[in-house]
């Protein structure tokens, strides 16, 4: 389940049981990679280590993601989380 360590970022520890038992309580699914494309949408990104030259294979099932207005105890920031504006070329 997801937990906050560094307070500037969050961890999903169990992908399968984040997605079978939070996802339904507050989306329409239970689908985690829909659910990390709305993470994307909005800015969120996941976190990837690197130390001593490599990629450090994380544990299990451990997936971290962060927001720069994502911040344990700064609420007045989530104001400035937006939904990515995508440009729409016209066609003439």
């Amino acid at each position: 389940l997801p937990s906050w360590q560094s307070g500037s970022s969050f961890h999903v520890f169990d992908q399968g049981q984040f997605a079978k038992e939070v996802l339904p309580k507050y989306f329409k699914h239970s689908n985690m990679a829909s659910f990390v494309r709305q993470l994307n949408m909005y800015g969120f990104r996941k976190v990837v280590h690197i130390e001593q030259g490599g990629l450090v294979k994380p544990e299990k099932d451990d997936t971290e993601f962060q927001h720069p207005y994502f911040i344990r105890g700064q609420e007045h920031l989530l104001e400035n989380i937006k939904r990515k504006v995508t440009s729409v070329s016209r066609v003439r």
